[in-house]
């Protein structure tokens, strides 16, 4: 019996759009800037940080991670349009967890 594809969505969504976020993050701001893009900015943190935490990776690379999790979603926010912040912050989130399991599979192959 194939997987329903709903439920693989929304984990998908949840897990790399960064959707774990952005209802708490919407609601405490109450979707204005720039708090909003600093809550979402922190629960990103947050997941390139348990990220590498959990891969095993020294601290300067969990550093790294941190670091150009934020210089990309501060990058986003100098080049591109103000509006519509949550669409803007998925793809961001995207690319940094993608990046992010790259990046500490790179650093377990270094270390292991």
């Amino acid at each position: 019996m194939p997987l329903p594809l709903f439920p693989v969505f929304v984990l998908l969504v949840l897990l790399l759009g960064g959707g774990i976020y952005s209802w708490p993050a919407i609601r405490l701001s109450r979707g204005r800037d720039p708090v909003l893009t600093i809550l979402l900015g922190l629960g990103l943190t947050v997941t390139a940080t348990l990220i590498g935490v959990l891969s095993g990776a020294p601290g300067e690379r969990i550093g790294l991670l941190v670091g150009g999790a934020w210089g990309l979603l501060l990058l986003r926010r100098a080049v591109g349009r103000l509006d519509r912040n949550l669409e803007h912050f998925m793809p961001v989130h995207a690319i940094t967890v993608i990046g992010a399991i790259v990046f500490s599979a790179t650093t377990a192959a270094d270390t292991g």
